[in-house]
Formats: C-alpha cells, sequence, structure tokens
C-alpha cells in the first residue's frame, strides 16, 4: 500500500526536530521561528529561522527547507538571501537607478530586508524585502491606491517601486521582492511605553484618524468577507475578495455568523495543539469542544449589520514609523502583507494594544488612565464610537473575543500563586463568561446523552 501523506501537522513537528537538532546553527536560548512558503501533494516548503528569545530586533538567517511528503526526506537548508547583484538586478528594474551599497536590516516576520543606496543620489535610500508571505503586487497596488486618494498626513505609506514581471516570479518561486521607499524613524512599540499619558493621547487620535481613513476606501462587494486583493487595470486600482488568509480561514464568507463560526473553530485548533496549558485544556477544552459542537447557532442576527471595512488586519504599534525625535510624529505604516475586508471590530486586539502594556501573556494591564486613551481614540472617529457602542458590535465582540481569549499563552512554571491566577484571569473570565450565557439546550444534552 501507498505510504500516507505527511500532513502539516505532522511536517512541522518533524521541521522543529530537524532544527533543534542544530542544522541551521546553535539553538541554544534561541526559538524557532517558521513559516509555510508552499504546499503541493508531493513537497512542504518552509522559511524557518533561529530567533534569540531575549534581545534588540536584528537581521535574522531565515533558510528554505523542503519536505517530502511521502519520504519524509528533508532537504538541505538553502539561505534565503539576496545577492549583490539581484539586489542591483532589482533596483534597476523598478527605479532605473544603480546600486551603490547594501546592508542587511531590520526583517519583519515575514521577510528579509535590506537597505540600499544608489549611485545616482546619495541621499536616497531604498528598502529591498524578500516577502514569503503575501502578494506583493497587491500589496503594490493599495499602497499606491492610499498614496493617491488618502492625504498623507493622515495615512502615510512609502512610496513604492513595483518591479516589472514580479507577479509572475514571485508565482514561480513562492516569493516576491519588494522595494519601498526608506523611511528613517523608530518603530512605535519601541517607545510608546515610555511615552507620557498627554503623548499617547495625542498618539492614538493620530491612529484613529489612520484606521478611519483605511476603513472609508470604496469595497468590491457589500458584506463579503476575507483577503483584499488590489490588481492595476489600466491604470486604476480594482479590488477583489477572496478566502481569508490571515487566520487561514476560508471563505470568503458572505455572512458575519459564518465568518465568526470559522474563526471560533479556528481558535479551537490553536487550543488543542498549544502545549504546556494542561491545566487550562483539562478545565475548559471539553466543554469548548461541547459548545463549538452544540450552540453555535446561538450567535444573534444582530451581528450583520456591523460594518464590513477595508482594513491592514495587522496595523499595531509594531507597524508603524515614528520620528525618531518626536515619538508622536507618524512617519508611516508598514508591512501591508495582511489585508482584509473584513468586520471593523475584528482589529479589536490591535486597537487594545494602544490602551494596555506588553506582557507575556498577551494583554497587559492597561495604562494609567486607559479610559481616557480610550475615550480620545473613539471621540476622534464620533461616527465609529456610536458603531463601537452599538448592540450590533458588542455582541459581536462578546463572540469574537471568546475566540480571541479561548487559547492562553503558555504560562512560566516559577510564578508566585498570585502571578499563576493574573496570568490566565481573563482568558478563563472572557471563557466562563459565553460558555455560561448559552448552556447546551436540554434537548441537546439529551441528544448528547443518548449518543454516549
Amino acid at each position: 500500500m501507498p505510504k500516507e501523506l505527511l500532513t502539516q501537522d505532522e511536517a512541522v513537528s518533524v521541521l522543529l526536530t530537524y532544527v533543534f537538532s542544530g542544522a541551521i546553527g546553535s539553538t541554544n536560548g534561541k526559538g524557532v521561528g517558521y513559516a509555510l512558503i508552499d504546499s503541493t501533494p508531493s513537497t512542504f516548503s518552509w522559511s524557518a529561522a533561529l530567533e534569540n528569545i531575549d534581545g534588540p530586533a536584528a537581521p535574522i538567517d531565515r533558510y528554505l527547507i523542503k519536505i517530502d511528503r511521502r519520504s519524509k526526506q528533508i532537504g538541505p537548508p538553502e539561505p534565503i538571501a539576496l545577492s549583490e547583484a539581484e539586489l542591483a538586478e532589482a533596483i534597476f528594474a523598478a527605479t532605473g537607478q544603480h546600486l551603490a551599497s547594501s546592508t542587511r536590516f531590520t526583517d519583519g516576520a515575514l521577510s528579509i530586508s535590506y537597505k540600499t543606496t544608489v549611485q545616482e543620489n546619495s541621499d536616497v535610500e531604498y528598502v529591498v524585502q524578500l516577502r514569503h508571505h503575501g502578494c506583493v503586487a497587491s500589496m503594490n497596488s493599495f499602497m499606491s491606491l492610499i498614496s493617491q486618494t488618502i492625504d498623507s498626513c493622515i495615512l502615510p505609506v512609502p512610496s513604492v517601486y513595483p518591479i516589472p514581471g514580479e507577479m509572475k516570479r514571485q508565482e514561480a518561486t513562492g516569493m516576491g521582492r519588494q522595494i519601498t521607499r526608506f523611511i528613517p524613524g523608530v518603530i512605535a512599540s519601541s517607545v510608546y511605553s515610555r511615552l507620557s499619558h498627554e503623548e499617547r493621547l495625542i498618539f492614538v487620535r493620530k491612529m484613529a484618524l489612520a484606521f478611519n481613513a483605511c476603513w472609508q476606501i470604496q469595497l468590491p462587494q457589500n458584506h463579503l468577507i476575507g483577503e483584499l486583493i488590489a490588481t492595476e487595470i489600466d491604470g486604476q486600482v480594482v479590488l477583489k475578495i477572496g478566502p481569508d488568509r490571515h487566520y487561514g480561514l476560508g471563505g470568503p464568507f458572505g455572512s458575519v455568523r459564518e465568518y465568526l463560526r470559522a474563526y471560533i473553530k479556528s481558535s479551537l485548533v490553536a487550543l488543542e495543539k498549544q502545549q504546556g496549558i494542561e491545566e487550562y485544556k483539562q478545565r475548559f477544552l471539553d466543554r469548548i469542544r461541547d459548545f463549538i459542537d452544540n450552540c453555535m447557532h446561538n450567535i444573534p442576527s444582530i451581528v450583520e449589520d456591523i460594518p464590513i471595512v477595508a482594513m491592514h488586519a495587522d496595523m499595531g504599534l509594531h507597524n508603524v514609523i515614528v520620528s525618531s525625535q518626536i515619538y508622536t510624529e507618524i512617519r508611516a505604516i508598514i508591512d501591508w502583507e495582511f489585508l482584509s475586508s473584513a468586520p471593523y471590530a475584528s482589529l479589536h486586539r490591535i486597537i487594545e494594544m494602544f490602551f494596555r502594556k506588553p506582557a507575556p501573556n498577551g494583554f497587559g494591564p492597561e495604562y494609567d488612565r486607559a479610559d481616557e486613551l480610550r475615550e480620545a481614540f473613539w471621540s476622534t472617529i464620533p461616527d465609529w464610537k456610536r458603531w463601537n457602542q452599538s448592540e450590533a458590535t458588542q455582541t459581536f465582540l462578546e463572540w469574537f473575543r471568546f475566540g480571541l481569549f479561548m487559547k492562553p499563552e503558555w504560562r512560566p512554571k516559577d510564578l508566585l500563586d498570585d502571578e499563576k491566577q493574573d496570568f490566565w484571569r481573563e482568558n478563563i473570565q472572557v471563557v466562563e463568561n459565553i460558555l455560561n450565557k448559552y448552556p447546551p439546550s436540554q434537548d441537546q444534552e439529551n441528544v448528547s446523552s443518548a449518543s454516549m
């Protein structure tokens, strides 16, 4: 009989075992970052890297690792990189200028980056990114649409320089090259926690206007939820909606309830896979499974009223460049891999991070006077403040937060008792609230008992 093909989950286990064996370097004090680049009936292709668990952001050596799905054989790791000649060719094709110098640059989670200069103008610098997630041509088109239609003081994006033929190259190789103008400054996440309350108020008001500008972009179809894909046709940027790629949910979805059900089910899969949280699983996993099997029909129809908008689905502090002299001056919003057409409130976590401190559990304590920060954000965009207070949004968030908080982060074993209680407190509270609010009906319980 033919061998069964390796599943993606099995391939992840094979990949991690291989990388932790030292195949791409010493693993001492490091974690493994990985992402699926391509999947075929015969092969899984992965990007894998060793990343410092603690320490400043720095360029990372990433490798392409291919795993044969039938034999489980692992091909030799190949560096994911651009040579000097490849950089020169890309710069000339996109700008007509000649490469003068290049250095590795701080990478995104899903890219390899280089900062380059050109011979024609020493004051001009570009960032060249080799991306293995997201369609570069779509990103370029959408960023151009923003530059052409939205005030750069409200939603600034780096200028893009498309490389002719890059879409076909990305389709063939699984990786696309994107060239943007270098924007000097610092990443907002590195300084935000040090801002004064008054500075944070200024910053969140500016971010509210940036979100609002993106949400005003006209979508091609109402109430269709999925990845937003931009294409340039005869000089015009045309938008279409495909399956969700940010969470891997499938679709596109024709209703908000379908989207929520898919999102919650994907959260259950993540919970089942999460390691090191056995105490939490023993308490909740069976109850959550039962709830998802029997109670998803309880999502109220009013959630269908929530606005579906165009969004940068990862527009958090880590993707905002601010001035290195004035931290409240937003210079650019970057990394537009995750473009979506989705309910605006699905950005709940991203927006909440403007009001909460970073923490290992993913949801840190609120900043002092966080209520004033929230009020400043939503009052800056009053139409959205009204939506945020609506029954449709509050009901949507009840179910969305259930998926968001369902899977807790791994909890360190050396915490004090009070710290242990706090670490999962919000996860437990959100999950308990919805499980208790929508218990299985008596008929469903009888059916479950009869089938046992």
